[in-house]
């Protein structure tokens, strides 16, 4: 069996070194772009072994079941446990909380980093894991490798040509007996992830299609719930999942799902022929904002204000950031001018000073705030940016804002965008992409043209999210009627003062 390559130590609280905790995080322009280790046997090019894996009794599950039997039919989100704070599993889970494990008959783990010894601890022995990690194309190949007797599958994603290469995504199916959990996360399979940095994942069960129902002939009679198996199938043959194992999606019931994915794939490759590059990324954030935006005057959403927070920060200037707004707002990425006009603004530059000014934040840890952080050094090197990042000429500082955690002193490593139009409506992602270019694409040339993309990332918007007001000054984020869970205030971010830094690397 292969070695471990020192993973033992990658997110243990107890002897993670800086090392180890570097491997967390990418920062796109600093190039940390270490990945998960693999652990192997043999390769293997039989499928037919990994689907066992998935669907080798998957038939007994095909009866009818009863929707009020599931935890998260419509969906939620939670925050991941914080070390020594109240447990509350309305708003926090542990990793435990999340798999069930007593419960679990397998599942299809996708990660950018992991402690195995860690995660194989939330799980029965017995149970069949398929994981999709990232990895080091200098140190092992693309494919499919086995361990434990067949036990788990490992994945390494094929990767184009491009010099950093970073698997991001994070996604877990889990198989019960009559349903499949979905979530996405921002958390790795390390412990830290699940203890002392705050991150937050989305959940939703689907009951299995009842077998009185021929297959792919589901109540999935709207755009959304279509569009949503569609796109989490090619997502999941974008990172090399067997399409045997991808076909289990079939006996998934979705019609009740709400929430619209994003993906990204690096740009050298693009899987999936079919797609275009605006299948991705910010495009592709920008085509489901354009699809919830409906038969609604654009100049309706001239408003919106974007808050956007990741745990890593790469090169952004105002161009950049104008081009990212202009992108979320839909057509706006193939028709910059056309926005200026309807805006009312003289010059595409005097629209760019708006946005920077007023209608995009970028939210980021202080120095300070790392500073004081209660969980020490292990953390804060997972609040990444690097000095000559943000000291370069172009860099628009005016634009990072400080963060106000709901848990005081601990850091934020959930990936998270509010976006507020007409007052108290709008919409929020939530996932893997950090605020980079890396995670959400970059412009080649004229804003009309394909972006470049360089990592894989996977998140989802949840539609038709409203920002009350509550007691206190505060603002609650509301989805389906309920108030969801959030790491940050979401509303109002303070803009940093004279005296505030941002974390950075060796700082």
């Amino acid at each position: 069996m292969a070695g471990t390559s020192g993973s033992n130590n990658c997110g243990s609280l107890g002897s993670a070194t800086d090392s180890s905790v570097e491997r967390q995080l990418h920062e796109f322009d600093n190039l940390v772009s270490e990945g998960a280790i693999v652990i192997s046997d043999s390769s293997s090019d039989n499928y037919d072994d990994i689907v066992d894996l998935i669907s080798d009794t998957e038939e007994v599950a095909l009866a009818e079941v009863k929707q009020g039997g599931l935890e998260f039919p419509d969906g939620a989100v939670r925050l991941t446990n914080i070390l020594n704070e109240p447990r509350d599993t309305s708003k926090y889970y542990s990793l435990t909380d999340l798999v069930q494990p007593n419960r679990l008959r397998k599942a299809l783990l996708t990660t950018f980093v992991m402690d195995i010894d860690w995660l194989l601890s939330h799980f029965d022995p017995s149970t069949k894991l398929v994981i999709v990690k990232s990895y080091r194309p200098k140190e092992e190949d693309p494919g499919v490798y086995q361990s434990e007797g067949g036990r788990l599958t490992f994945i390494n994603p094929t990767f184009g040509a491009q010099k950093f290469p970073v698997m991001h995504s994070k996604i877990m199916l889990l198989f019960y007996d009559n349903y499949v959990r979905f979530a996405t996360l921002s958390a790795n399979l390390v412990e830290i992830d699940w203890t002392v940095l705050a991150n937050i994942m989305f959940i939703q069960d689907f009951p299995y299609t009842p077998d009185s129902i021929p297959a792919g002939m589901t109540n999935r009679n709207d755009q959304c719930s279509l569009q949503f198996g569609e796109t989490l199938k090619a997502a999941l043959l974008d990172l090399d999942v067997p399409e045997q194992v991808v076909s289990q999606l079939k006996h998934m019931d979705m019609s009740r799902a709400r929430v619209h994915i994003v993906t990204t794939v690096p740009s050298p490759r693009f899987r999936l022929k079919s797609k275009r590059a605006d299948s991705y990324g910010v495009s592709r954030l920008g085509n489901v904002i354009e699809t919830l935006r409906g038969s609604t005057p654009l100049s309706e959403w001239f408003d919106t204000k974007l808050f956007c927070y990741g745990s890593s920060l790469s090169r952004l200037d105002s161009k950049y950031l104008a081009w990212f707004y202009k992108c979320v707002l839909g057509k706006a990425v193939h028709y910059p001018r056309y926005l200026c006009e309807e805006v009312g603004y003289a010059s595409e530059e005097e629209y760019e000073s708006r946005i920077l000014s007023q209608n995009i934040a970028v939210g980021f840890h202080t120095q300070d705030q790392t500073n004081e952080n209660k969980f020490g050094a292990i953390p804060k090197q997972c609040i990444m940016l690097s000095p000559d990042v943000f000291f370069s000429k172009d860099y628009p500082s005016s634009a990072l804002h400080k963060v106000n955690p709901k848990v005081p002193r601990v850091l934020i490593h959930a990936k998270v965008i509010f976006a507020r139009h007409g007052g108290s409506k709008g919409w929020m992602y939530l996932g893997s992409h950090n605020f980079t270019r890396g995670a959400w694409g970059t412009f080649a040339g004229n804003f009309g043209k394909a972006s470049y993309y360089n990592n894989y990332e996977f998140g989802v918007v949840l539609p038709g999210v409203r920002y009350e007001e509550v007691s206190g000054g505060k603002t609650a984020v509301v989805w389906n009627g309920i108030e969801i869970p959030v790491p940050f205030e979401p509303y109002p971010w303070t803009r940093y003062s004279e005296m505030d830094m941002p974390n950075m690397d060796g700082m």
